[in-house]
């Protein structure tokens, strides 16, 4: 039988699946000319699948199937055609779901057997029921060869993988691995993701990790053995981690670096400031880590405690922050405005102190009210479109701030932060440090 995994995408803008807890998100700033070349550089700067699709593929070889990944793109630049499969294996997400039941309502048309699966498809399989013949809720991966059972009908719940070891490693041989790259983290050579963590320790209100899945991680003797192996066989000059917290247990993370070492790649990670200092982060620099996530999220740590967030305080995510620059780990500062009791005051605060941190890259999304999160009920009444979920469009009423004034907001946040001479100066040198490394 011929597997085909699937990913369907809908936008014209720079579109991550493998982000918000698997909802995704589509990157916009504004319509100025400024915007629109921010926008563009952001699509040239990652090219990355998700790790699930790895497992499937694995999975599914194991399961005696051949398997292919195909990027299929509906919109305004024309139809790509559905690949000819027997089983098409569909990842799902907020922001392509309309485009998702087309793409699955075309294949089974022509006789293709569907299975719908991903973060929303766990949210809300009425969404993909009648377009697809089974709808997966929890990790496929969690049912192992029964996927491929023709037995297998409607919604199913297959629940998660509790033991993350237990699983094998993913396989890319069906991937265009060499198109794989991220550029924040190496100017050369392949990048492919690595899931070493799942879900998130932490309360987040607003967050869809804590909505899609449950906590768990992998050894870390399990998670150097994948990397290794990627090197082995793909050649990988780096690998992205795309866990949503890596350095909740610092015996791990120590683990990690030491395992990581003498392998010689590139890595990136999203971690917390209050779980780092200066000697561990030079530990992960010497064993490769090259850029460093950081939820910064506000100025406003009242405003983030309020939402069930456990905040490190301003004085750790500047020690931070300025240890990185030293070390020459690139730092992206994620900053969130839009949240019930935020202000424009306190944006303009935000952004201020995001200047004074000068990170390499930044992100100022929007509050989203993401199913399963404490924001969603804020909608009331309202039902958005799935494509609206985009991250970066405001979707409720706010108390303070019209729906034009965040957009307004967001584009001078980011226009004016990359628009400064000392922004320019960090970036240049930044970058040179990287084509040398």
């Amino acid at each position: 039988m011929l597997v085909g995994l699937i990913t369907v995408y809908s936008h014209q803008e720079c579109t991550l699946k493998d982000v918000a807890g698997g909802y995704g998100t589509v990157f916009r700033i504004g319509q100025s000319l400024p915007a629109r070349v921010l926008e563009r550089a952001k699509g040239h700067l990652a090219a990355l699948p998700s790790p699930v699709l790895g497992y499937l593929a694995r999975q599914a070889t194991e399961a005696g199937h051949e398997v292919r990944a195909f990027d299929v793109r509906r919109g305004a630049a024309g139809d790509d055609p559905l690949p000819e499969v027997d089983l098409a294996l569909v990842l799902t997400s907020l922001i392509d779901a309309t485009a998702e039941r087309a793409v699955m309502a075309e294949l089974r048309a022509r006789g293709t057997r569907v299975i719908a699966f991903g973060s929303y498809a766990t949210q809300r399989p009425g969404q993909y029921i009648g377009a697809a013949d089974v709808v997966i809720e929890g990790e496929p991966e969690a049912l192992g060869a029964r996927l491929f059972d023709a037995k297998l009908e409607g919604a199913v719940q297959a629940g998660f993988v509790d033991d993350l070891d237990a699983l094998p490693f993913p396989s890319w041989d069906a991937f265009p691995v060499a198109r794989y790259r991220y550029a924040l983290l190496s100017q050369r050579g392949t990048t492919l993701p690595v899931s070493g963590v799942r879900g998130c320790a932490f309360g987040c209100g607003y967050c869809p990790f804590r909505a899609t899945s449950k906590f768990r991680q992998r050894s870390p003797e399990n998670v150097v053995e994948e990397v290794r192996r990627l090197k082995e066989r793909y050649g990988v000059r780096g690998v992205a981690f795309r866990d949503p917290l890596f350095n909740l247990d610092e015996d791990r993370v120590i683990a990690l670096a030491d395992g990581l070492a003498p392998l010689d790649v590139r890595f990136s990670g999203e971690m917390r400031a209050d779980r780092l200092d200066r000697d561990l982060l030079a530990r992960l620099r010497d064993a490769g880590l090259r850029s460093l996530e950081l939820g910064v999220e506000s100025v406003d740590l009242g405003l983030l405690t309020r939402q069930k967030r456990q905040p490190p305080s301003m004085q750790q995510i500047e020690n931070i922050v300025e240890a990185a620059h030293d070390l020459g780990v690139r730092v992206i500062a994620n900053f969130m405005m839009g949240l019930p009791e935020d202000d424009e005051a306190g944006i303009r605060a935000t952004v201020a102190w995001a200047k004074e941190l000068n990170t390499f890259a930044v992100q100022f999304t929007v509050a989203t009210p993401y199913p399963g999160t404490s924001l969603e009920g804020l909608l009331g009444d309202r039902d958005p479109a799935p494509e609206a979920y985009t991250g970066w469009e405001p979707l409720f009423d706010h108390p303070t701030l019209a729906p034009d004034e965040l957009r307004s907001l967001r584009e001078w946040a980011y226009v004016s932060y990359h628009a400064r001479p000392r922004y320019a100066i960090h970036f240049a040198q930044q970058a040179a440090r990287a084509m040398l490394d």
